[in-house]
């Protein structure tokens, strides 16, 4: 039920963002809007405003959109023809079409700018462990090195230092690090082969390079529990103790992680403090990229984490803004790089998620705070104001194409022509769904 919240409150943001943004462009452009609608299906709730627009609430919130006057969709009066969006010029119909998506990536800009301003705490990106003979090994980095900067971006937490190697690691190629080493600030060069982030592979991303950061030892209480995964379906909740595995103590919250990835498939009996008592549980880690997971996270707010390990990064209002900007900037490259992957084969299709990925993500972001609540709001922001943007017809995408061809001809396409490529939208979003749904399904279910 938690996840379905969430769920209704992230669809319903961004829609209203989305489809707020092709209203307000029509408005500016002189379009009349009939109806500003936020998902489909029987109205729920509806009024109309003083501006004679019919505000819609419906009962399923997977979309919406806003009805404009148009002389394809039925008669209108003669005195409200400079208001109907088909005869507006080719540039205003662009720029309505166009502010759906351009709104969503405006909005992970404020969401992103938000965040910077307010601060993130996190850990300093102090290095542990070098692997020998690794990436990080060649490159001269130590334990104990702490990262200050790659490629030219300041790298104040363990997040922002693993988001920097990620974009570079993306491609492969060479980081330029800055890190202090004894009171010394010292560049490095760093070469990472390109990663694979769907590949089956167990190794991550840091492992890949040949880092860890250092170890805090957590203690090990339940912080967040993912609906549907292992851990909910053994019984694990919030605010439990893990004491034991199979009866060998559990210290801290890494040792448990690692019996958990070292046991995928295999059924563990799991020793709890719950309410000052001692409770067994049963539990069988899934794979996932060939480890064990469980679907939990660690409240790390009860453990004492040393001072100097600790750091908020925080901007000021106006330098928050460039960071926002770049932030929204890395992740759409980012999205783009994997839809080309998809389609040439190099990303695997079972990446795409649906409305129960996304709810459980909503929900297991929520339950990490509001920081962590609204970065998941903008990168799915991005990520539907990108959707929308592809050739796709029926897409806002889609229309554009048609404009295109329209500047490009001196005259649009036939209605026949429009309505034949629309019926091949349809077809091709029902695809997409059927896929986002398989998925979802196979990931809950196995």
């Amino acid at each position: 039920m938690q996840s379905l919240l969430f769920l209704i409150v992230t669809l319903a943001i961004l829609i209203v963002v989305h489809e707020f943004g092709h209203f307000w462009v029509a408005r500016r452009c002189g379009v009349k809007v009939l109806k500003f609608s936020v998902g489909f299906g029987k109205p729920l709730w509806s009024r109309f405003g003083r501006d004679g627009t019919e505000y819609i609430v419906t009962a399923i919130p997977l979309g919406g959109y806003v009805k404009m006057l148009d002389e394809r969709e039925g008669e209108v009066a003669e005195e409200d023809l400079d208001k109907a969006f088909n005869r507006k010029p080719l540039g205003s119909r662009v720029a309505i079409v166009a502010a759906g998506p351009i709104a969503n990536l405006l909005f992970a800009v404020l969401a992103y700018w938000f965040i910077f301003v307010l601060g993130i705490p996190g850990l300093r990106p102090v290095i542990g462990d070098i692997k020998p003979n690794s990436p990080a090994a060649y490159a001269q980095l130590v334990s104990g090195d702490e990262i200050k900067a790659v490629n030219g971006r300041d790298t104040l937490t363990w997040s922002s230092t693993y988001k920097a190697l990620a974009r570079v690691a993306e491609t492969g190629g060479v980081a330029d690090i800055i890190v202090n080493a004894g009171g010394s600030n010292i560049h490095r060069q760093l070469n990472i082969d390109k990663y694979d982030f769907s590949s089956t592979t167990s190794v991550s991303l840091l492992q890949h390079i040949g880092l860890t950061p250092i170890r805090v030892p957590f203690t090990p209480i339940i912080g967040t529990v993912v609906q549907g995964k292992a851990a909910e379906k053994s019984g694990l909740i919030v605010g439990d103790l893990i004491v034991a595995v199979d009866e060998q103590p559990i210290q801290n919250w890494l040792q448990f992680v690692e019996r958990v990835q070292a046991s995928p498939n295999k059924l563990l009996t799991v020793t709890v403090e719950r309410n000052g008592q001692n409770k067994r549980l049963l539990l069988t880690p899934l794979p996932e990229n060939n480890v064990g997971k469980i679907g939990a996270g660690v409240d790390s707010s009860k453990t004492e984490v040393a001072a100097e390990l600790q750091t908020v990064e925080r901007y000021g209002w106006g330098e928050a803004v460039g960071k926002a900007f770049y932030e929204t900037w890395a992740f759409s490259v980012s999205t783009l790089k994997s839809l080309a992957g998809m389609v040439t084969g190099e990303v695997s299709s079972k990446n795409i998620g649906g409305p129960i990925t996304i709810a459980q993500y909503a929900s297991a972001s929520a339950d990490r705070g509001l920081i962590s609540f609204i970065s998941f709001l903008a990168m799915v922001s991005i990520s539907l104001g990108l959707l929308n943007l592809l050739p796709i017809p029926i897409l806002d995408g889609g229309h554009l194409f048609l404009y295109l061809v329209e500047w490009l001809r001196g005259a649009p396409l036939s209605e026949e022509v429009q309505f034949q490529s629309q019926k091949v939208g349809i077809i091709l979003l029902l695809m997409l769904m059927f896929l986002a749904f398989f998925n979802d399904l196979t990931r809950l279910f196995g």
